[in-house]
């Protein structure tokens, strides 16, 4: 059975761990980055189990865009004059790298911290 940690990464379903939470596979999607099955087409698993539920997918995000972030403030406080714009700038264009890679994590690690995994019968 795949791992906690390999199936939040793949994004896959946090019952079955073998379906898939997006429509299109990976963590770079530009496009349609959010478009998710509705059910596992594996075990059937509901994934958004209420209304509202990915709102909480947003507090996993935020540690996500911190770490990434971090970096580039910190050079940007110790740099001098126009040092501290191109810091700045690329602050900005890590976070429209990453952006996908944070909300697909956030989503993926909230769905397998509220769903839990199916036990294995013998």
């Amino acid at each position: 059975s795949k791992s906690l940690i390999a199936s939040i990464i793949q994004c896959n379903c946090p019952k079955c761990r073998q379906g898939t939470l997006f429509k299109k596979q990976g963590l770079f999607i530009y496009s349609e980055m959010l478009d998710m099955h509705e059910y596992c087409m594996v075990c059937n698993q509901k994934f958004e189990i209420e209304p509202g539920f990915w709102i909480g997918a947003m507090w996993i995000s935020y540690p996500i865009v911190v770490a990434i972030e971090l970096p580039f403030l910190f050079l940007a406080l110790v740099a001098d004059g126009n040092l501290i714009w191109v810091y700045f700038g690329l602050m900005i264009i890590a976070f429209l790298i990453f952006w996908p890679l944070m909300l697909r994590l956030g989503r993926s690690s909230w769905a397998h911290i509220c769903i839990r995994k199916e036990k294995q019968t013998v």
